[in-house]
């Protein structure tokens, strides 16, 4: 096969067009964070188990994770503007039936499934799509940066969108909230068709000659995973993230149902944007921030530190105290994510990204459905027996939530201290993007 080299030089105004394009995506990120929070809440109360709220967290990502390599092959061969497009537009049909649904009064826990399904397959096109952009019109040297200002469009989203929609849902319902992301949709859609010629990149497709055909789609997922598993250290990254996922997914279904049991909707809307406000302050300075040397140092000591947060929101039953361990939680998630982008982006070659990006992102939350359900399963089992060994940490629900998330935090701190361990994370620093070209 002919390995013609399709990369890009990055435009003058590259950055420039990327800030467009950041803020096209915090519109889209702002609507889709409010239907979220609106639907999580409407499924904890509407079922009053773990589990009801778990089937839209894994309907969220399942769907997504098993889409994940083709939508590498597609973005590597239409360019990452064609998907980013479709996925506002899929998104966008998506709001509009929920919304007509709840209009006519019919909501059902399956309408609210299918709806997270299809919203889990556009955030699989968008945030790969979006990650291969970044590095295609932004220099190198301005990468950390970039990936930073997208971190905190997506924790200015989550500060905004809970609150947004919690207001919203105090002075009318769900169905209110699911307009305003149609119409956020309609923004997005709008913005990327009006900087659509700023977004061509060269394709691998229109870089083949007359005489060269195209290769299977099943032959690209082959190339991409071969380079990706080729490439140890880079590998070594992605499943450290599985296992670290696996932790962050019991946390994730464990700690809505943990603040719900000790305050109100309106309690846990605020905590959530306070983590949200860290988000936004760790993704500012990362913005601001060239942090171009000891990016794994800074991955593997950022996840430490939000195993410990973990662990210390399971010991405290203040809700003042949690807010501040959020906002700790949410500083530290902007740099742990953008290095971590950073290393994949300086890792890999253009021809590769999109379907490195899928591939990683589908190895690394492959673990999330499979930690929801467990969680959730224990969970409610623990719940139904009254089964709690550690006194100290109180009674009834909440305590039996307490006891996951301090499992959660060790489990992390332990992982972390395991992978700290394998030298070979350390290349990564050295950005080698060619290491294995002619095996492929």
């Amino acid at each position: 096969m002919n390995h013609q080299d399709t990369s890009n030089q990055s435009p003058r105004n590259g950055y420039a067009i990327f800030l467009a394009v950041a803020v096209t995506h915090f519109i889209s990120l702002l609507g889709s964070a409010m239907t979220r929070f609106g639907m999580g809440v409407w499924a904890y109360q509407t079922t009053g188990q773990v589990m009801g709220f778990a089937g839209v967290l894994i309907a969220g990502f399942l769907p997504g994770i098993l889409f994940s390599l083709f939508v590498g092959v597609w973005i590597d061969r239409k360019g990452p503007r064609t998907l980013i497009l479709l996925g506002d537009i899929f998104g966008g049909l998506a709001l509009f039936i929920i919304f007509f649904i709840l209009l006519t009064g019919n909501l059902s826990m399956i309408a609210v499934l299918v709806v997270s399904a299809v919203l889990s397959i556009v955030s699989t096109m968008q945030t790969p799509a979006l990650q291969s952009l970044v590095s295609l019109i932004v220099p190198e040297n301005q990468l950390s940066r970039a990936n930073g200002a997208l971190s905190m469009a997506t924790s200015a989203s989550d500060v905004l969108g809970p609150v947004l929609a919690g207001v919203i849902m105090g002075f009318g319902s769900l169905t209110y909230v699911v307009g305003a992301d149609l119409i956020s949709y309609a923004v997005a859609i709008t913005m990327i068709c009006l900087l659509w010629t700023k977004l061509y990149i060269r394709t691998k497709e229109e870089g083949l000659t007359e005489d060269e055909t195209p290769s299977s789609v099943l032959q690209e997922i082959r190339e991409g995973l071969s380079f990706l598993v080729a490439k140890k250290a880079l590998f070594t990254l992605v499943m450290l993230f599985t296992v670290l996922n696996f932790a962050l997914g019991l946390n994730h279904v464990i700690g809505q149902p943990y603040i719900l049991s000790m305050g109100t909707t309106e309690q846990y809307g605020l905590l959530s944007s306070i983590f949200g406000a860290g988000m936004v302050l760790g993704g500012l300075w990362m913005s601001i921030k060239k942090v171009n040397n000891h990016l794994i140092r800074i991955v593997l000591a950022g996840n430490a530190g939000l195993g410990v947060l973990i662990l210390l929101t399971g010991l405290s039953s203040y809700l003042w105290l949690i807010g501040a361990l959020w906002l700790c939680m949410g500083l530290l998630l902007p740099v742990v994510n953008t290095t971590t982008i950073t290393l994949i982006q300086t890792n890999t070659e253009s021809r590769f990204l999109g379907r490195v990006f899928s591939m990683a992102r589908m190895l690394a939350w492959i673990s999330l459905p499979v930690a929801y359900v467990l969680g959730a399963i224990a969970a409610d089992l623990l719940i139904q027996h009254g089964f709690m060994p550690f006194a100290f940490l109180g009674e009834g629900k909440s305590a039996i939530y307490s006891m996951i998330l301090v499992f959660t935090g060790l489990m992390i701190v332990f992982t972390v201290i395991a992978f700290t361990q394998i030298k070979l994370l350390n290349h990564l620093e050295r950005g080698e993007k060619h290491e294995v070209s002619e095996a492929l």
